[in-house]
């Protein structure tokens, strides 16, 4: 019995492990299924039904396509535009294209070395020490015509230097262009004169302030040539001088006025348009923003006049 039992037994192992054999294969095999058929299933939307009181659907879709840039064609692009530029002629800087860089501030930097425009005072005279001695003492202005237009007078010894501002008996400014002579005399105890004359002389131009406005004038006959509407070279300079004063009021308005025998004249026409282009070149106030006036002469004579607010 017991040896029937063995032999039975040992016909009985190899069949079990055959059988553990296919066992194995069978499990492995039903999990590589599934992957399969989801790989398979990959390419298209994934459903899912959820069973119970509300049944709803599920889609899960693949993600989207990424966009792949070639970065190469971009930077070849921009390389081939910018040696495109690089390979083109180079100009050569010549004379002419710095001519303008010692003028590219002109219209806003001040000129002091210009020549100066006269104002008050105008006149100072320095009688020195008289050897005579006197009991009073005159100073004398005389126009053109020799008319006297104002007087200074005083006692005793006269001072080391007597100055004049300008004004006339009237309180009014000489006027530009026009001859003046003055002269300087002394009376002793028993009013005998003695005259020493001095060197006549005359204005071009003349600044001054006047009820609130500073007021430059310039003598027609001066500061253009004749019959033209042109600046004289020899005033040029003060002519400059005077543009330099309205750079420094250039927060106050200006007006041009211009005094001519004929308000109709087209000289006087033509002179104060090149006075307004001038100054509107030079300072880069626009024309149009000059007031301008032409006008029949008036006491102050054929003259062209800045007018400003002053300081």
């Amino acid at each position: 019995m017991n040896c029937l039992t063995t032999q039975l037994l040992k016909g009985l192992q190899p069949r079990k492990l055959i059988a553990g054999t296919h066992l194995f294969f069978f499990l492995v095999f039903s999990a590589f299924i599934p992957s399969m058929h989801a790989e398979e299933m990959g390419s298209q939307p994934l459903s899912e039904t959820v069973k119970g009181e509300v049944k709803e659907q599920l889609d899960i879709q693949k993600p989207p396509p990424s966009i792949e840039l070639e970065i190469k064609e971009i930077v070849e692009s921009g390389t081939a535009q910018t040696d495109k530029v690089l390979q083109e002629a180079k100009p050569i800087p010549s004379k002419e294209d710095f001519e303008n860089y010692g003028q590219l501030n002109t219209n806003q930097v001040l000129h002091p070395w210009m020549p100066l425009i006269p104002e008050p005072p105008l006149v100072t005279f320095y009688p020195g020490l008289s050897k005579v001695v006197s009991k009073r003492w005159e100073f004398q202005v005389s126009d053109e015509n020799g008319e006297k237009i104002k007087t200074i007078k005083g006692k005793g010894l006269p001072p080391k230097s007597i100055e004049w501002n300008g004004l006339n008996e009237r309180g009014q400014y000489i006027t530009v262009g026009t001859l003046y002579s003055y002269q300087f005399i002394t009376f002793d105890e028993h009013e005998n004169a003695a005259t020493f004359p001095g060197e006549p002389f005359q204005l071009d131009a003349l600044m001054y302030k006047q009820k609130g406005k500073l007021v430059i004038e310039f003598a027609n006959k001066k500061l253009f040539q004749d019959d033209a509407a042109d600046f004289k070279p020899a005033m040029r300079g003060m002519w400059d001088r005077a543009i330099d004063v309205i750079r420094e009021n250039s927060n106050s308005p200006i007006t041009l006025e211009m005094y001519t025998s004929s308000t109709k004249s087209p000289l006087a026409e033509d002179r104060r348009s090149a006075a307004t282009n001038s100054i509107s070149d030079a300072t880069n106030i626009p024309a149009v923003d000059i007031r301008h006036k032409v006008d029949k002469i008036s006491d102050r004579g054929d003259v062209i006049r800045l007018v400003m607010n002053s300081k």
